[in-house]
């Protein structure tokens, strides 16, 4: 829908929204099969990405973790990484400050253990570990750094752990950072990437004017392609999306659930919702935050340019990853 001005204002019907995976009878065999899984004690896993802080507090079942709190803080740890090579003050003071509080939260929901990992922007600054003693200084936690593909392995493990998969499919967790892109055949793993794609790290290098120019998007549609000419070949069917950028995309679509499905109209009609208005009209309009629509544009149309790039046929939204890889690698290594 279109207002006089030529704005984007509202969402088409949609031929699918599903809110519940249609396996979800065979999700619950196959956890009640897995036995490291059983009913347990809360744990927590903090992640520190670029754009995000995020706390999750489960608890292991038969039928599969339990959720007992999802909370986040955005705090734009990452921005000026790429020019600068080095997080900001300002952004590590935000970045301890949610820290502390998430990990306030978590002690009130009754974890005693934690797991707190870090991504692409605590990685690759050059005092990012001077970040994780601070970390440590001021709150106790130690703050692991994870290696790409360590990154991508919980990103995979934690997607598709809420998902049957049948048929090659890709994983994609497009962050502030980076992207971890996974291609899968059979349920297992291909091969992994975590790709310099993050929203905010396309944001600052290539959108400058809000909204962002056609120039500016078809420069940053290009640059993922030419990343993605680079990874080896895949023929996924299915798109398995996650993450912030991700459960936004579903957000704008009206689609929202732990496990949702989207057309490629729906994904194309968001990344013009994003794209034509201003960052204060997105506000205005579909009620995100003023930080997370200053890096919708480049997100969304980052992955849109990665669903095109694999001509997939479907996409699934959903909101495992790797919070939730994490957890159950926890577990495994428990066992």
């Amino acid at each position: 829908m279109r207002a006089r001005d030529g704005h984007v204002t509202g969402h088409p019907r949609r031929a699918e929204c599903s809110r519940r995976h249609p396996d979800a009878g065979r999700l619950e065999a196959r956890w009640a099969r897995l036995g490291f899984v059983r009913d347990g004690e809360p744990l927590a896993v903090l992640d520190v990405g670029s754009n995000t802080v995020r706390l999750l507090v489960a608890k292991p079942t038969a039928r599969g973790l339990e959720n007992i709190d999802d909370e986040s803080r955005f705090v734009r740890l990452g921005t000026g990484v790429d020019a600068s090579g080095e997080l900001r003050t300002d952004r590590m003071e935000a970045a301890l400050e949610a820290i502390s509080s998430l990990l306030t939260i978590a002690r009130q929901r009754g974890a005693h253990t934690l797991e707190a990992i870090a991504t692409s922007a605590v990685r690759d600054a050059l005092n990012g570990p001077d970040f994780v003693l601070r970390v440590a200084e001021a709150t106790g936690v130690d703050l692991r750094i994870l290696a790409g593909d360590e990154e991508a392995r919980l990103t995979a493990l934690g997607a598709v752990s809420g998902l049957v998969v049948e048929g090659p499919a890709l994983v994609c967790d497009l962050g502030g950072g980076s992207a971890a892109i996974i291609s899968m055949v059979s349920g297992e793993t291909a091969w992994a990437h975590v790709v310099p794609l993050g929203s905010g790290r396309l944001s600052e290098r290539f959108i400058h004017v809000d909204p962002p120019s056609p120039e500016e998007l078809a420069a940053l549609s290009t640059h993922v392609n030419d990343l993605l000419d680079s990874l080896p070949p895949a023929s996924p069917r299915t798109a398995i999306l996650t993450g912030g950028t991700a459960t936004h995309i579903a957000r704008l679509a009206e689609c929202e659930g732990s496990t949702t499905s989207l057309t490629l109209t729906d994904l194309a009609h968001v990344r013009e919702v994003v794209t034509s208005l201003s960052a204060a009209e997105v506000v205005e309009a579909h009620g995100v935050t003023l930080d997370r629509a200053q890096v919708l544009p480049a997100g969304v149309t980052a992955v849109h340019a990665i669903v095109m790039h694999y001509a997939v046929s479907r996409i699934v939204v959903t909101r495992h990853g790797i919070r939730e890889g994490a957890m159950l690698d926890v577990l495994q290594r428990r066992d």
